[in-house]
C-alpha cells in the first residue's frame, strides 16, 4: 500500500488547551483538508468533529476522507490523572475504531514548566520526571496500550515540544521502558528539530516502531530567536516557529526517501501547528495546498 497523505485540524488552529477558532467550523476545516488534496484527516481534540460515530462517519465520506488517528495527550507522570486520562482514551478510541480508524497517538501534556524551556535540551533535561514519576509514566502508557488494544487499536507515541518527552534522552528513556511490540512512534519531524534532534537519525534508530509521521517544517532563524529569547512553546508558535512545509529547514526530501526505502504504508500526517492571530494561522487553506504541492514534487 503506498503511502497516504493527511492533514490535521491542529494546521487549522484547532488544538487542545485553546479555544477554537470560530471562524472555522468542522464542516469548513473538513472541506478544506479535502479541497486541498489530502485523502485524510486526524480526528482532532475530542468534540471538535462529530462525537457520534454515524454523524463522523458521514462526514468524513462526504468528502471522501478517512480517519488516520487521533491525539489523545494528559499527564503521563501524575497517578492522580490517570482514571481521566484513560477515559479519554476510552470514548476516543472507541469513537475512531467505528470510523474504521486504527491508530491512536497519545503524548505526555504540554505543561508551563517544561513550555518554559521549549527548544533548550540541556534546560529541558534539568526538569525531566523524577525516577517515580518516570515509573507513573511507564504504567500510563502500558494501561493506555492494554485499553486500546480492547478496540483494535495500535498506540503510538509522540514526543512533544512542551512535554517530559522532548528530548532525545527523555525520548530514549520512554521507549526502553516498552518493547517494540507494544509502543509504537509517531515522529513529528518539526517537533524533532525544536527538541534538538534529527528526524532521520530518529527514524533510523527507532524504525521497527514507526507507525506514523507528522511531517512539519521548522523556520530555524525564528526557532533560534525563540531559544535566544527564551520563548516559551505556545509564545514560539504564536510567532511562527513552525514554517509552511517545504519552506523550513527540515529534509522533507531525505525523510521520504528514507520512508519509500523501509516500504512504510502508515499515514503522512501534514501538519503546520498555528494558533489564532498568530503568525500562518490567517492562511491555513493556502499552508494547506502548499504543503500538498511540496509533497507532489516530492513524487507523493
Amino acid at each position: 500500500m503506498p503511502i497516504r497523505i493527511a492533514n490535521a485540524p491542529v494546521s487549522w488552529g484547532i488544538t487542545e488547551s485553546v479555544d477554537f477558532p470560530p471562524e472555522y467550523p468542522p464542516g469548513r476545516v473538513l472541506d478544506e483538508i479535502a479541497e486541498a488534496g489530502y485523502s485524510g484527516t486526524e480526528l482532532g481534540p475530542h468534540g471538535f468533529l462529530p462525537t457520534d460515530p454515524a454523524a463522523l462517519r458521514g462526514a468524513l465520506a462526504l468528502r471522501n476522507l478517512a480517519l488516520s488517528s487521533a491525539f489523545v495527550a494528559f499527564p503521563l507522570g501524575s497517578p492522580g490523572t490517570r482514571p481521566g486520562g484513560l477515559a479519554h482514551v476510552d470514548r476516543t478510541a472507541s469513537l475512531i475504531s467505528s470510523a474504521g480508524c486504527r491508530l491512536l497517538i497519545l503524548s505526555d501534556e504540554v505543561c508551563p514548566e517544561r513550555s518554559a524551556v521549549a527548544g533548550r535540551p540541556e534546560e529541558s533535561n534539568r526538569r525531566s520526571w523524577s525516577e517515580a514519576e518516570w515509573k507513573q509514566a511507564a504504567e500510563s502508557v502500558r494501561e493506555v496500550v492494554e485499553h486500546s488494544q480492547r478496540f483494535g487499536l495500535s498506540v503510538a507515541f509522540h514526543h512533544h515540544v512542551g512535554t517530559h518527552v522532548e528530548t532525545r534522552e527523555e525520548i530514549h528513556r520512554l521507549f526502553s521502558l516498552l518493547p517494540s511490540e507494544a509502543l509504537g512512534l509517531c515522529l513529528d519531524t518539526g517537533h524533532c528539530v525544536y527538541g534538538g534532534g534529527d528526524p532521520l537519525e530518529m527514524a533510523n534508530q527507532y524504525g521497527d516502531r514507526l507507525l506514523c509521521v507528522h511531517l512539519k517544517d521548522v523556520d530555524t532563524d525564528r526557532l533560534k530567536e525563540a531559544r535566544r529569547l527564551q520563548r516559551d512553546f505556545y509564545a514560539a508558535v504564536r510567532h511562527g516557529v513552525f514554517a509552511r512545509l517545504g519552506d523550513g529547514g527540515v529534509d522533507l526530501g531525505g525523510m521520504l526517501n528514507h520512508l519509500r526505502a523501509r516500504a512504510f504504508d502508515g499515514w503522512v500526517v501534514v501538519e503546520q501547528d498555528v494558533l489564532a492571530g498568530g503568525k500562518g494561522a490567517a492562511a491555513p487553506l493556502a499552508n494547506a495546498v502548499a504543503g500538498r504541492e511540496a509533497l507532489r514534487r516530492l513524487g507523493y
